[in-house]
């Protein structure tokens, strides 16, 4: 399974993508019996402000998650397909329960590649993969190899002699899809009588549109807000675009009755409101919020939203930033304040190897001390393994007097961490010469330092 859904990811990715030429919805491509469609205009998307920010973000995200190398240019590629439109006779909350139909309007490169791909699927992985050969036209069978049940198929990809790629869950929607489209088979643009033929107004400048009946079965939780919309409405659409400075948003709901579009007026405006009492400190989201109105009409109700594109692109770019991975962790520090040395030994030498916990020793001379100083040792393995503090020595510069002795079960671990440990300097004022014995990593790759903190300094990000 996860094979196929790559596969199918890697054909779809057109789907996304924009070229310059731009398309209009009609229902002439639409079946008569439909009763749902979603529609892209890709191109006019790609043209707008937002939608620039939009590509921007999405190449970026491609750029990242393939380290800037693939195989194929993944941004070329998707501005190959121009329109999409989608439709069905039913909606279930059941995903394999729905029919559709998908018709992909793009350049001849488009056909050319997509295709490509799908033959080298079939000899690749001919258990997923594979030519439809009793349609009249070219097309390809992708399966789900685990399938219990005798119909595997979960997709058809036909390449009819029009300029469209269709795309259907069965061969008999492919063919009456080709018919639809050269106009042998009834469409919405010659059945007046059907529901979306009421709503097609909506779908001017908008680069997405999608409208449908409302279906018998339950889409949502019965006490859902949603359920309780669609218990009023008998149909409804929604429209995006752009038209001058502005992005815009219009939804239509046809409610069943008068006295029920006036009920969803009054729900709609309520939760408009309470989504304008919302606290953010975000001003353009503020803004965006406040910008929703409703109104009614008749039967009909409408949602309708403008907003400054220059600001939603802005909007963009800060979620682009904020999804911008931070550079490399380059691990804790393992100083704190001063540092007095920072080293990696040697790897051990054959006889060392012979006793993991032989001790080496790091000395440091004129080091000045305070009462209270806090030392702290670090340690980074790097992979490496074995490698610990065992004692610091302190004894003063010149050589007299009993050196304090400060072992590392004693020290305190900085927040729980193994490789960093403190401890405070108990002497007097002066200066001393410090002794520390670790055990090393015999491999070389650990790193360890020592650094000082006077009581009057401040902590790190303190003033």
């Amino acid at each position: 399974m996860p094979s196929l859904l790559r596969h199918c990811l890697l054909l779809a990715l057109p789907i996304l993508g924009l070229p310059s030429v731009r398309a209009a919805y009609t229902p002439a491509v639409v079946s008569a019996d439909a009763r749902w469609v979603i529609y892209a205009d890709l191109n006019s998307l790609r043209a707008g402000t937002v939608g620039k920010e939009l590509i921007l973000a999405m190449e970026k995200a491609q750029s990242q998650a393939t380290g800037g190398v693939i195989g194929i240019d993944i941004p070329k590629l998707l501005a190959t397909v121009g329109a999409l439109t989608a439709y069905g006779t039913n909606l279930s909350s059941d995903p394999n329960a729905i029919d559709g139909t998908l018709i992909i309007q793009g350049t001849a490169e488009m056909r050319t590649i997509a295709e490509s791909l799908l033959l080298q699927g079939t000899l690749a992985q001919p258990k997923i993969f594979s030519e439809v050969s009793d349609l009249p036209f070219s097309a390809y069978a992708i399966a789900d190899p685990n399938a219990t049940t005798a119909e595997k198929t979960r997709v058809v990809i036909a390449f009819p002699p029009e300029p469209i790629v269709i795309v259907s869950k069965s061969k008999p929607q492919v063919v009456k899809a080709r018919e639809v489209f050269r106009g042998t088979s009834p469409s919405l643009a010659n059945t007046p009588a059907s529901p979306l033929n009421k709503l097609v107004a909506t779908a001017e400048g908008a680069f997405l549109y999608t409208a449908s009946v409302v279906p018998t079965e339950p889409l949502f939780p019965q006490n859902a807000p949603q359920a309780r919309i669609l218990q009023l409405a008998s149909s409804g659409s929604l429209a995006l675009g752009e038209r001058g400075p502005n992005t815009f948003a219009h939804a239509e709901l046809f409610a069943s009755s008068e006295q029920n579009a006036e009920r969803l007026t009054k729900i709609l405006q309520g939760m408009t409101a309470m989504l304008s009492l919302a606290e953010t400190n975000d001003k353009q989201l503020a803004e965006f919020i406040n910008s929703t109105s409703v109104t009614r009409r008749n039967d009909t109700v409408t949602l309708d939203l403008a907003y400054a594109s220059s600001r939603l692109a802005q909007m963009v770019q800060g979620l682009r930033s904020t999804a911008e991975p931070r550079p490399a962790n380059r691990g804790p520090s393992i100083t704190n304040g001063k540092s007095l040395a920072e080293w990696t030994a040697p790897a051990a030498d054959g006889n060392a190897a012979t006793d993991p916990n032989a001790l080496s020793w790091r000395t440091i001379e004129n080091v000045s001390l305070v009462n209270g100083t806090t030392i702290t040792l670090g340690r980074a393995l790097n992979s490496g393994r074995n490698a610990r503090f065992d004692r610091v020595e302190i004894s003063a510069a010149d050589g007299t007097g009993t050196p304090l002795v400060f072992r590392s079960e004693f020290m305190r671990a900085v927040n729980n961490r193994s490789g960093l440990s403190q401890f405070q300097f108990p002497g007097s004022d002066g200066v001393y010469t410090v002794k520390v014995a670790y055990v090393n990593d015999p491999d070389g790759k650990a790193k360890f330092a020592v650094s000082v903190r006077d009581p009057k300094s401040p902590a790190p990000g303190k003033k």
